[in-house]
């Protein structure tokens, strides 16, 4: 007899022991608790001819964007490769899609999800997955579309109700759509106050709309439900201290920039040093920071041997350009210009193997990106304007959020005011206006600048 997921789903195995640890680990991820793998890795222990907790694995592997995982995700692909003939054809979508992705064809893959979704559309974990390839590759509307369509096949009786509205409020958002962002989002964390996702998506909708208050009680209120969460729990302190930089408390952000965003204490850092989001948000936060004046020697130098030995990790342009960041602010220039080089000969791979959405990223936006910043910081302020503004347009493709992205935003601005080129500095305005942030000239960078 063939076992059913959470939300009734068929599953090729028929082992209930098995059933029972997959349906555990996904709701794991879903919810992001850091006991997804352990029980994937049971599920696989009880029917090792149950393809779809292998797949799940790799996926999670996936959403880590980085290189270093690429090898174990191609071994969990060929484990579940002679498998697939039993597989159903939802369980051959996650086959499918997980190939493509991992050979950097992430727009494919979002595609077959979307396809699998139209005919399965309460399968959360797909959700879940469609959201992070969508998002890594820059395309929010798609990702709002995917999860609007499917948003009458949702009740409050369906299982995983509140996580699924994290889903689409965080779409939403994305998209521009703050009212029904909030509105879903708030919904989550009334079902469940843990819901670290749901949290996150009207964090971004206090950050997108300058909502400094909003967000200080948002996020401070909720913060006591957050022990269990994998490190978005260390972004969530990212988004505080994003909202803390409005007030100008830079003494508060520089203690828990190590206290929480990243505690070298933590489980979860000793666990993995070099994850790329905490990466990403020590990097970005610690840039803003040099930005607006403050002495961050220290802090720079937390993060400098980690980026030094990622040179090569061509995964994520995103996290290329905060491997930038950090390379050229510690002076480390000669692996600043290997790193350099290295997107650039990735950006001219050619053939199936590598080619697709990751490449043409690269191509169009991630070069000149981690060019300018290094072109930054060595005060070729010029540089980083021609470099900068012909892509300003397509940011997107390197992946991020809107509030992310804006670091690039500030640092264009930067050389605009620095450069002598105050002409420039209404036009981006104007730009980062069209992005979705409200009350621009009133935030501590922007209002600092024109004041200047």
């Amino acid at each position: 007899m063939q076992q059913l997921d959470s939300r009734g789903h068929e599953m090729s195995t028929a082992s209930g022991a098995a059933a029972e640890a997959f349906n555990a680990g996904m709701s794991g991820f879903v919810n992001w608790r850091t006991d997804a793998m352990a029980n994937l890795d049971a599920a696989i222990a009880a029917d090792s001819g149950f393809a779809l907790p292998m797949l799940t694995k790799g996926w999670i592997l996936q959403t880590g964007r980085t290189a270093a995982f690429r090898p174990l995700i191609k071994s969990l692909l060929a484990d579940a490769a002679p498998l697939m003939g039993n597989a159903n054809a939802r369980e051959q979508a996650y086959f499918d899609s997980l190939t493509a992705a991992v050979d950097g064809h992430g727009v494919e893959a979002a595609t077959i999800f979307e396809t699998m979704l139209a005919r399965n559309p309460t399968d959360l974990l797909a959700h879940r997955l469609v959201q992070f390839e969508l998002f890594w590759n820059g395309r929010a509307k798609w990702m709002r579309d995917i999860a609007e369509r499917a948003a009458l096949s949702w009740s409050d009786d369906v299982v995983d109700f509140g996580c699924y509205n994290s889903v689409r409020a965080f779409s939403n958002e994305e998209a521009g759509n703050y009212e029904l962002a909030e509105r879903c989002g708030r919904l989550a964390v009334e079902i469940n106050p843990s819901d670290v996702w749901g949290t996150h998506a009207v964090a971004h909708v206090h950050a997108m709309q300058g909502r400094v208050d909003d967000g200080v009680a948002w996020l401070e209120g909720l913060s006591g439900n957050w022990g269990q969460a994998n490190q978005i729990g260390h972004h969530l302190w990212w988004h505080f201290c994003i909202i803390l930089l409005e007030q100008g408390d830079h003494d508060r952000i520089l203690e828990l920039l190590t206290a929480q965003v990243r505690n070298p204490d933590s489980p979860l850092v000793q666990a993995m040093p070099d994850a790329t989001i905490d990466l990403q948000n020590v990097a970005s936060l610690v840039m803003r920071l040099d930005l607006r004046g403050v002495d961050v020697t220290r802090q720079w130098g937390i993060l400098a041997e980690i980026c030094a030995g990622r040179v090569e990790d061509f995964a994520n342009p995103f996290s290329s350009a905060h491997d930038m960041m950090v390379l050229a602010a510690t002076g480390q220039f000669d692996l600043a210009e290997k790193l350099l080089a290295g997107a650039r000969a990735f950006a001219a791979t050619q053939g199936t193997g590598a080619a697709g959405s990751l490449i043409t990223a690269y191509r169009a936006a991630g070069v000149p990106l981690c060019e300018a910043i290094l072109a930054h910081r060595k005060g070729e302020y010029d540089r980083v304007i021609d470099l900068i503004s012909p892509i300003r347009h397509d940011l997107h493709l390197v992946g991020g959020s809107h509030a992310q992205r804006d670091i690039f935003f500030q640092v264009l601005l930067d050389a605009a005011h620095r450069g002598g080129r105050a002409d420039l500095i209404p036009l981006y305005f104007d730009d980062i206006r069209r992005l979705g942030f409200d009350l621009v000239e009133q935030r501590t960078f922007y209002r600092d600048m024109v004041a200047a």
